[in-house]
């Protein structure tokens, strides 16, 4: 019953008992009675009030406690669903795990990494396959602190990784830690670039240095060298300064074509094909090769017009250097599937199966002794693979060992406004 209602009812219930008792009574004794009731409800009333007042309290109070419970719990949720936005939008692997390895959270990247939608509840090795990486979550278990180290990941493909896992708190009696992976496979495979890179430039800059070192000493130290002789010193010199100066020239196009985008304009592809035989056609008829185009007209090309004839020169000095004495190359151009497609064939020594895909790498040659004896540097293909890729293209290759070798570029057409100039 309500507190509301107890002051009627004391007054109610001490009519009641006045009537049943008053006619009973003495006069004296009916006075005092009807006092002492009028005093018992007016000291009812007095308690039933503070009560009253003390229970609307308590009822309010216990309201406000209820609805900031709530609020908490409502922050509480938009925090941890912010927590674990910002943990899916790391784009790093992220892993929680227990003191006892088992994972309890895996954020979105670690799920696209070992190709699993839903990991939590499972052991840690039984997951990544990682027997190292296991053994550094125990380790950081028993330091509750934080370990880093470079581990190797083999599932669901070689990875190069930094693990490192550090201590996050207690949750529901378990210890938890944190695990990130940082990759460092890409890095490792540069690194490994660079070096080969610096390697190799310094080989090939070393062998001529050496050649011109040991000819200037022999002339230097026989004074009385037949002036023939002297003579043949000097052009090999010089020719091992013009090697020099290709390796120097080359190297340089190779880092302007990967440091800087092309600019490109809308030409005519034919005149462009017409000026590389044009310029090659010296070195044709030293090596006895016949050089002979079949050109679609009007084919045109979005692009940097000297970096596509630096293309086609590289392709033709290779098909003219490695023919055959009374050889031939064929250069065609045609339009395929909204591509431009530029094609070298010739009749050569073509190139081993097994050297295929290794010819676009830097100063790679397939038969270094002639390479060099022809005056080649070993990086015109890699200048073509760089030069086609920047434009949006592909370079391919088709050979046969000492039949011939077909090389075909393929490049995208961009239709603009300006393509009809």
């Amino acid at each position: 019953m309500s507190f509301r209602w107890l002051p009627a009812s004391l007054a109610v219930s001490a009519g009641l008992i006045a009537l049943t008792a008053l006619p009973n009574l003495p006069r004296a004794w009916r006075e005092a009675f009807l006092a002492v009731t009028l005093g018992g409800i007016l000291l009812a009333l007095y308690f039933a009030r503070r009560l009253y007042i003390r229970y609307s309290a308590l009822r309010q109070q216990l309201h406000d406690l209820n609805e900031q419970v709530e609020t908490l719990n409502l922050e509480l949720t938009r925090q941890q669903r912010r927590r674990l936005a910002l943990i899916d939008g790391m784009p790093i692997p992220l892993l929680i795990c227990d003191e006892d390895a088992m994972l309890r959270y895996a954020n979105r990247v670690a799920l696209e990494w070992f190709g699993f939608r839903y990991m939590t509840g499972k052991s840690l090795l039984a997951l990544t396959f990682c027997y190292d990486l296991y053994l550094l979550m125990l380790k950081a278990a028993r330091r509750m602190g934080t370990v880093s180290s470079e581990v190797t990941l083999s599932f669901p493909r070689e990875r190069h990784v930094e693990a490192t896992i550090w201590y996050l708190g207690e949750a529901d009696s378990h210890h938890l830690f944190a695990i990130a992976l940082l990759d460092k496979t890409e890095l490792l495979h540069l690194e490994q670039v660079r070096r080969d890179f610096v390697a190799n430039v310094s080989h090939e800059f070393r062998t001529p240095l050496a050649s011109i070192r040991s000819l200037a000493e022999t002339i230097h130290n026989d004074p009385q060298m037949p002036l023939e002789t002297r003579q043949r010193f000097l052009n090999l010199i010089i020719q091992e300064a013009d090697r020099l100066t290709r390796i120097a020239d080359d190297l340089l196009t190779l880092t302007r074509v990967e440091s800087l985008q092309p600019v490109k304009e809308v030409f005519a592809l034919e005149p462009v094909i017409q000026q590389a035989i044009q310029e090659m056609e010296a070195e044709a008829q030293r090596h006895q090769v016949h050089v002979r185009a079949e050109l679609q007209p009007d084919l045109k090309l979005f692009a940097n017009r000297d970096q596509i004839l630096q293309v086609v020169l590289n392709l033709l000095s290779n098909a003219i250097r490695y023919n055959k004495p009374q050889g031939s190359v064929v250069v065609r151009t045609y339009q395929e599937d909204g591509n431009a497609v530029i094609e070298v064939a010739d009749t050569g020594i073509g190139i081993p199966s097994e050297a295929l895909p290794r010819i676009f790498e830097r100063f790679y040659r397939v038969d270094k002794t002639r390479s060099r004896e022809q005056g080649g540097t070993g990086l015109g293909l890699a200048i073509v693979k760089h030069i086609v890729e920047a434009h949006g293209g592909q370079v391919e290759v088709e050979s046969e060992y000492r039949v011939g070798s077909t090389f075909r570029v393929r490049l995208p057409i961009t239709i603009t406004e300006d393509s009809s100039v």
